[in-house]
């Protein structure tokens, strides 16, 4: 998965290629630079970064099991379409997960895990302040990296990898449509870094659970407000 950075301008070359495909098109994705529900299809990747098709199926099977793109025998792929049910499928899962993960963080950050965080939460305010929207939400994934990264948990790393790649395009939503939305994001991550920094366990947790509810029904709201209900969303 392309972790907290900006979309790549050339392939990495320690990389398989087909993983470098994939990665590419994940920031693609997650940045809505390909629109959800749009085509996405062999012939139209292999010309667009110039190579055979072996790889780029590869990439999109990588991104089908990251529930990124959704592809059928008779329609080929497609970017997976946002959704009520999808976004609630994953922050029912986000908020005690990440709750857990913030505690795990508490219980033994270091100086240097502390100051990696409040860089993270520093950039995010900066770019907040030059209203680019789009460095902000690399600096909050690269905040959330950070926790995931350290929470001292490999279960719980590896759940919140899964969860966290479909995540992102909901968490890009509200940053790209809402400065409100950027503000307190930033004033909600500095409350938890404070627990955190304190070594407050359950303060951590409880400021990150109500941070990522918070997070859940303003994109709801959003999504609420500017797309077509799918199947099944009709109820929510």
């Amino acid at each position: 998965m392309l972790r907290s950075e900006r979309l790549p301008t050339e392939f990495a070359t320690p990389l398989p290629l087909g993983l470098e495909i994939a990665q590419r098109l994940e920031a693609e994705i997650i940045l809505l630079r390909r629109e959800p529900g749009s085509r996405i299809g062999e012939e139209e990747i292999s010309a667009q970064y110039g190579v055979s098709r072996s790889p780029v199926r590869e990439a999109l099977r990588a991104l089908e099991l990251a529930g990124l793109v959704l592809r059928s025998p008779r329609r080929g792929g497609i970017v997976a379409p946002l959704s009520m049910d999808n976004l609630d499928a994953i922050y029912a899962c986000r908020v005690p997960l990440e709750g857990l993960a913030a505690a795990g963080v508490a219980s033994a950050a270091d100086t240097r895990t502390i100051d990696a965080l409040q860089d993270a939460v520093d950039r995010m305010d900066t770019a907040h302040q030059r209203h680019d929207a789009e460095a902000a939400f690399w600096a909050n994934a690269a905040l959330t990296d950070l926790l995931h990264d350290m929470c001292g948990n490999p279960v719980l790393r590896r759940l919140l990898d899964s969860v966290n790649k479909q995540a992102l395009r909901y968490r890009y939503y509200a940053y790209r449509n809402s400065a409100d939305f950027v503000a307190l994001a930033v004033a909600d991550n500095a409350e938890m870094l404070a627990a955190i920094r304190r070594g407050d366990a359950e303060a951590a947790r409880t400021a990150t659970e109500q941070l990522v509810r918070k997070s859940w029904q303003i994109v709801r709201s959003q999504l609420a407000a500017t797309i077509t209900p799918l199947k099944g969303d009709e109820a929510t």
